[in-house]
């Protein structure tokens, strides 16, 4: 959640109980409950609040505060009540999320900051949460849960207290230039030097972290087993937008093709803590989750929000995921953008480590086509089983919404461009 994103929303209050910021009516009347969490985290100078906007999205919600000293806060909070209508695997997954962040801010970013990777995220000055009896701390973001425990959701939950991003300095926006991805691809690229290959991080992340917020292992069983349906009902409402792509036997066949390689694809992006090339992934690396330097310098690099998906993976996860929600199709140049990005790891893992191996450019390569396959399957069995061109023309101005959920241009040149490496991986299959 970024400040600058932010809508006013009228529900928007906060209160305090047990240590957890939680939903609250009216922030006219509550939002010097806040106060003593506030003060907690920047001192006791602090003597009144203003609340400046607020957010709600499907997994958290936020509010931006500036205090009597100046100060400007973003809370975000999770509180497991204001989720009850969820199925309790998808209301798991919200809580998961919360954990996820929480504990990236506490255990993982003190080990980056250690390796010299410093400003990489907002400041942070609490991080907390309380899921007793909802999810066992020894339970990870992967495993499976048939429990039911909504009845034991209240006071549950998660708290972020962040130092806000100045907006005088950095934006986010969405499509972004070709510019303006390769600074947002250079940044991440540091996060995954930091960790690429270490033991110690890697393996704290796979036990206390996530997967990636479209790793299959995070998804919910159906959408794979809708995928085909989900893509007939595409190809319907697409079909006559572009004729010549839907008409090709392959195209048609996309559907059962991605259901075919889904697990297959997916264990191949999902290095265990010692494999070769795994490092950290942000996870769920689109335009509105960076903040960009309106003049970009040595001093102001991108930043980034939203650690909730974060965990070990392979770095072109977040590649793939980052140019296929971020630039319009005309703007897309894989070679240029894989080689800054690279350029950039290459440089970043040397400072961390003298001794880095390198990371082939071949299978580089071979990892991106992999990921931009697994995105769209995740995107078909999330989104596109409903995708109209009145669904995107709705949605056509939601900067926070993925460019091929809301450009009909878009939607068909990504589907162009899985074709093309989905009968890549297919012949490399065959010729094994």
């Amino acid at each position: 959640l970024g400040c600058n994103a932010l809508q006013v929303h009228p529900r928007a209050g906060w209160v305090r109980r047990n240590g957890l910021v939680l939903y609250a009516e009216n922030m006219v009347q509550t939002r010097n409950d806040l106060l003593p969490l506030v003060q907690d985290c920047v001192g006791s100078d602090v003597t009144s609040l203003e609340v400046m906007s607020s957010v709600t999205q499907a997994n958290a919600e936020g509010v931006l505060l500036k205090t009597n000293t100046g100060e400007e806060l973003f809370i975000k909070t999770v509180d497991a009540e204001h989720y009850s209508h969820k199925a309790w695997p998808d209301l798991r997954r919200t809580l998961l999320y919360a954990r996820t962040e929480v504990r990236f801010y506490n255990e993982t970013v003190p080990k980056m900051e250690a390796k010299g990777l410093k400003g990489m995220a907002p400041v942070c000055y609490r991080a907390t949460y309380n899921l007793e009896g909802l999810i066992s701390d020894q339970d990870r973001a992967v495993d499976v849960s048939n429990d039911d425990p909504k009845s034991m959701l209240a006071e549950k939950g998660g708290v972020l207290v962040l130092k806000a991003i100045d907006s005088e300095k950095y934006f986010q926006d969405s499509p972004l230039t070709p510019e303006q991805v390769s600074q947002c691809l250079t940044a991440v690229a540091k996060i995954h030097a930091a960790a690429w290959e270490d033991d110690d991080i890697l393996t704290s992340a796979a036990d206390r972290l996530s997967r990636g917020s479209y790793h299959l292992q995070m998804r919910a069983p159906k959408e794979l087993e809708g995928m085909v349906l989900a893509w007939d009902n595409f190809m319907t409402n697409f079909k006559d937008y572009a004729p010549d792509l839907f008409s090709k036997p392959s195209v048609q066949q996309l559907g059962q093709r991605i259901f075919d390689v889904a697990e297959e694809i997916s264990k191949e992006l999902s290095p265990e803590p010692n494999d070769p090339h795994a490092t950290l992934v942000h996870g769920d690396y689109k335009a509105m989750n960076v903040f960009l330097p309106k003049n970009p310098s040595a001093d102001t690099e991108a930043i980034m929000i939203d650690f909730a998906s974060t965990g070990v993976g392979l770095g072109m996860s977040d590649v793939a995921m980052h140019i296929y929600h971020a630039l319009r199709p005309s703007d897309i140049c894989e070679e240029t953008l894989l080689t800054g990005y690279l350029t950039a790891l290459a440089e970043a893992r040397l400072l961390c480590n003298k001794d880095a191996k390198e990371y082939p450019k071949d299978v580089a390569l071979r990892h991106f086509q992999l990921a931009v396959i697994d995105y769209f399957r995740f995107f078909l069995g999330r989104f596109w089983k409903s995708a109209t061109l009145e669904s995107m023309e709705k949605k056509k101005g939601s900067k926070n919404t993925n460019l091929i959920n809301r450009d009909p241009d878009a939607a068909v040149a990504f589907v162009a461009t899985v074709d093309r490496f989905l009968t890549e991986y297919e012949n490399e299959k065959n010729r094994a």
